[in-house]
């Protein structure tokens, strides 16, 4: 760490503690001048980057999926806690996976296959967006499936 008193690298670390906003605050002393100094340090959360269909290329943002979960659960048995647990779930096997980069469809994935166990109706209304359902055959062929 260099000091932004005299500009050396020969800092050391005095006192160490977690502040409110989970952050780490330290009190630094340059070893060259004697200045002290506070420095904070911060988890830098994941970065993942969603490929859509057409290619282009966009931060992965829980709130879409949220949003595109409530849409297909409007008026149905599943409860905001139920929308939440799957969207924590799907968040964390986006970031357990230790890519950066992940399709849109591998997104979409997920999110049918949690809402297959929890709602039929929701992941119908799901599928019927994300697998872009275009007539009437298409969902009596995924209704059956689902018999």
């Amino acid at each position: 760490m260099q000091c932004p008193n005299c500009k050396k690298c020969e800092t050391q670390v005095v006192d160490s503690r977690t502040s409110e906003d989970n952050s780490v605050r330290r009190r630094r002393e340059c070893s060259c001048c004697r200045f002290r100094f506070t420095t904070f340090e911060r988890i830098e959360p994941a970065r993942a980057v969603v490929i859509k269909k057409d290619g282009r290329e966009e931060p992965f943002e829980r709130k879409k999926i949220e949003n595109g979960i409530k849409r297909a659960a409007k008026n149905t048995e599943i409860t905001e806690t139920d929308i939440e647990q799957i969207v924590i779930e799907v968040e964390q096997e986006v970031f357990q996976s230790g890519e950066d980069k992940i399709t849109s469809r591998e997104i979409g994935n997920l999110v049918i296959s949690k809402l297959k166990k929890i709602d039929e109706v929701a992941y119908l209304r799901f599928a019927s967006v994300y697998k872009e359902f275009s007539d009437i055959e298409t969902f009596e062929k995924e209704i059956s499936k689902m018999k």
